[in-house]
């Protein structure tokens, strides 16, 4: 496995059709994800969101890449004010007998080794699992 991709993969007790909503619905992915307000899942369509942590401000600028409903979802994912290349998200969901697997991968990494601590492969990590370890399964148990 490269050192410059994440791969992070979760089973969640709801049908792929109910995760899908969560992850591209604006209000339900502002409950666990972010609030990203013109988020779309139209191939080429842009979106924005920014996280303030400790008076560090990450801007995020990201573009649709590939959706396939209940399937998949690919998107380029930039901090663009840190560095100038992308990285690549990637959902990939898949069914389980009443249950789904989300596979995460988050490939790129190389283009912020230069965009400092808050950049790394480490960090990411951290955030990936936090995210789809505790947020979207405390999301979930309220759905």
């Amino acid at each position: 496995m490269s050192q410059d991709i994440i791969h992070i993969e979760r089973t969640y007790p709801i049908s792929t059709a109910e995760l899908w909503q969560a992850m591209i619905d604006k209000q339900k992915l502002k409950d666990w994800f972010f609030d990203i307000p013109n988020f779309s899942t139209e191939v080429g369509a842009e979106f924005e969101f920014a996280k303030i942590q400790n008076s560090h401000s990450q801007f995020h600028h990201c573009r649709v890449l590939e959706v396939k409903p209940e399937e998949l979802f690919r998107f380029t994912w930039k901090h663009p004010k840190q560095s100038n290349g992308n990285s690549i998200i990637t959902w990939r969901f898949i069914p389980r007998r009443g249950a789904t697997t989300l596979h995460l991968t988050h490939e790129g990494l190389e283009h912020f080794r230069n965009a400092g601590e808050q950049y790394t492969q480490e960090r990411f990590e951290s955030g990936w699992e936090r995210i789809l370890g505790d947020s979207l399964p405390k999301f979930i148990e309220k759905l």
